[in-house]
C-alpha cells in the first residue's frame, strides 16, 4: 500500500474516500486525489447502465454525468497541487474546473459544448435537483456527455497515484 497508512480493524473509517472491503485490516488511507477519483468512478458506474435502459432515464444520466465530470477534475487537480480548500470553494462550477484544469496543462481544450451545457444543470440553481418549475430542460447529447466522462475519468486516473 505505498505511502499509506494501514488501518487496523479497530479503526473506524469515515468519510467519501473509504474503501469497501471484506478485509478491514487491508483498507488503507487515501489521499483527497485518490478520494475524488473513486467518487468518479462511482457515479460513472452508476451512469453506465443506466444507458442501456429503454428509455434512457436521461436526467439520472446526466446528474450522475456532473457529478462524474466534477470529481475527475477535482481529483486530476488535487494531485497537481490544487487545494482541497480551493476545489471546494470552486464547488460544483465544471467550466470553471475545466479551465483549471487546462491552465495547470491537464487538458488542452475549451470546454465542450456538453460540459457547457451540463453546468448549466449541475452549478447554478441545480435545475437536476430542486424543483424549478421548469416546463422543461436541455440535456447535453448523452452520447457525447458519456464518452467524455469515460475519457475524463480515465484521464484523472492516469494522474492519480
Amino acid at each position: 500500500m505505498d505511502n499509506h497508512e494501514v488501518l487496523t480493524k479497530q479503526q473506524p473509517i469515515i468519510g467519501a474516500g473509504a474503501l469497501i472491503a471484506e478485509q478491514a485490516d487491508l483498507i488503507g488511507k487515501v489521499s483527497d486525489a485518490e478520494s475524488f477519483l473513486n467518487t468518479a468512478k462511482a457515479m460513472l458506474d452508476g451512469a453506465q447502465p443506466l444507458q442501456e435502459v429503454n428509455p434512457v432515464p436521461a436526467i439520472a444520466v446526466t446528474f450522475l454525468c456532473g457529478f462524474c465530470a466534477e470529481t475527475a477534475l477535482k481529483a486530476a487537480l488535487a494531485q497537481t497541487g490544487t487545494s482541497t480548500k480551493v476545489l471546494k470553494d470552486i464547488g460544483h462550477q465544471l467550466i470553471q474546473l475545466w479551465n483549471e484544469a487546462v491552465s495547470k496543462g491537464i487538458l488542452d481544450s475549451v470546454p465542450p459544448r456538453w460540459l457547457e451545457q451540463l453546468n448549466s444543470l449541475h452549478a447554478g440553481d441545480y435545475v437536476l435537483r430542486y424543483p424549478m418549475q421548469l416546463n422543461g430542460i436541455v440535456l447535453p447529447n448523452q452520447a457525447a456527455m458519456m464518452q467524455s466522462c469515460l475519457d475524463l475519468y480515465a484521464a484523472a486516473k492516469a494522474i492519480v497515484r
